[in-house]
């Protein structure tokens, strides 16, 4: 890998309140001291000393799978703990971070006098100029949307000093390298989110790579990356499956190895009639991938914002942003969400969370000429004082279940697509829900 040194300063992560997506945490340049109440600062001790005072200030890491890593990556100054004395290793990490996270581990050295345009910039440039960062790899070009494994995959690898021209070889090359490991199973999960405590992980391995070292490879997960390096791919690069199809496999023109029987055979929207296999004959939005790709974009933008919400950073900008993705026509909703705004602040919530749209599964109700889109989510209410509305919903409160704190959920539902304009440029309809009619929520398995 080429380097390209520059101008720079010590690199750490810690939750701020800068001018980026209000519920992401960004990264800047100075240390914050994690706990004032402690007689040593972190700096101040070395070795193992360090580690143990490392662990008693972040509680949160201590038996974690990643700690040792997290330690490791502590003690080098990549990164930081949080003001209120928690290292949260299992929040996700947006695209930006990963490059800054990325730079500071390989001691790439950035171009910080810049004053003007936004924090990640220089972070962006310096990766495009060592060659670790490609403009194909994030097409929606959003860099706090948090990192999916696959594009964690794509700068991984590129920092080992391989390249790949598919995403499929992205993935073998970095299992055959033991960059990643599978997901239970040898699964490879390229559309999962990246966690803290993840990134930190994989670029410890790329660190070892680098002094020589060979790393450990996990079979299954190897076997998975062949298969899908050889197997018969759709447009996104998805593997297609011909075995243990589902019960309703008729309704879809394939089915993809990504995804359980559970999510094609759940019950359609109430207003759905006609399937994807029928829109895959004769529809012209269906049949046309920059179509599809923006119905992705928009449903994965909304609920990035719906279900990504912490009490202490959001605000206005977040409601006009989530309102950027609905029908326009519905001017009811951004004021509603405004509201929302403060309701989040006044009751103390924070939500975590992701989905994935997955284009295939375009589904249409002729009869009230509406596309939906089928999804598939997990989401965390992390922290609330009354349960009443707690997410953006407008039928969550109708859940037969309450939902409990702290629990990971995950869930599937068909999510309804329209416009106000006479063209594809659809937007989130205003009765989108995750906990409508078909849907299905569960605790995490």
């Amino acid at each position: 890998m080429k380097k390209v040194l520059l101008t720079s300063s010590v690199v750490t992560l810690l939750l701020t309140t800068g001018n980026l997506h209000p519920t992401a945490y960004a990264l800047e340049n100075s240390v914050v001291s994690v706990d004032t109440t402690q007689s040593m600062p972190i700096q101040a001790v070395e070795g193992e000393e360090m580690d143990q005072h490392v662990v008693n200030l972040f509680t949160d890491i201590t038996g974690h799978w990643a700690e040792s890593s997290i330690l490791n990556a502590i003690e080098r100054g990549i990164v930081s703990g949080y003001p209120d004395g928690l290292f949260h290793p299992d929040n996700q990490v947006t695209r930006a971070e990963f490059l800054k996270l990325t730079a500071g581990s390989l001691g790439t050295e950035v171009d910080s006098s810049s004053k003007s345009g936004l924090w990640y910039d220089v972070y962006v440039k310096s990766a495009k100029l060592n060659g670790l960062y490609s403009e194909s790899d994030f097409p929606a070009n959003d860099w706090s949307k948090p990192m999916s494994r696959l594009e964690m995959v794509h700068v991984a690898v590129r920092a080992i000093d391989q390249a790949a021209s598919t995403d499929k070889e992205f993935m073998y090359i970095a299992v055959k390298h033991g960059l990643i490991s599978g997901i239970g199973n040898g699964r490879l999960d390229p559309e999962g989110t990246t966690t803290r405590a993840q990134a930190l992980n994989v670029l410890e391995r790329v660190q070892q790579i680098h002094s020589g070292q060979t790393l450990k490879v996990d079979a299954m997960a190897l076997a998975n990356a062949e298969h899908a390096l050889n197997a018969t791919t759709d447009y996104w690069g998805h593997v297609i499956r011909t075995t243990n199809l589902p019960k309703n496999e008729k309704n879809y023109p394939y089915i993809l190895e990504e995804y359980p029987n559970e999510m094609y055979e759940m019950k359609p929207y109430q207003t759905i009639d006609t399937t994807s296999t029928q829109l895959s004959k004769t529809d012209l939005a269906y049949n046309s991938k920059p179509t599809l790709d923006l119905w992705k974009k928009t449903t994965e933008s909304y609920y990035d914002h719906i279900l990504n919400v912490d009490y202490r950073t959001i605000n206005e900008d977040w409601a006009n942003e989530t309102f950027s993705y609905a029908n326009q026509s519905a001017r009811k909703w951004l004021a509603d969400l405004r509201r929302y705004v403060e309701y989040v602040k006044s009751n103390k919530i924070t939500i975590t969370g992701s989905l994935i749209a997955e284009p295939s599964m375009v589904m249409r109700s002729n009869t009230f000429g509406e596309y939906f889109i089928r999804v598939k989510f997990e989401f965390t209410l992390k922290t609330f004082d009354k349960y009443d509305k707690v997410m953006f919903d407008p039928f969550i409160n109708y859940f037969p279940t309450k939902l409990k704190k702290g629990m990971r959920y995950e869930g599937y539902a068909d999510i309804p697509l329209s416009t106000n304009r006479n063209d594809y440029d659809l937007k989130i309809d205003g009765s989108t829900s995750l906990f409508n009619f078909g849907s299905i929520v569960r605790p995490s398995k």
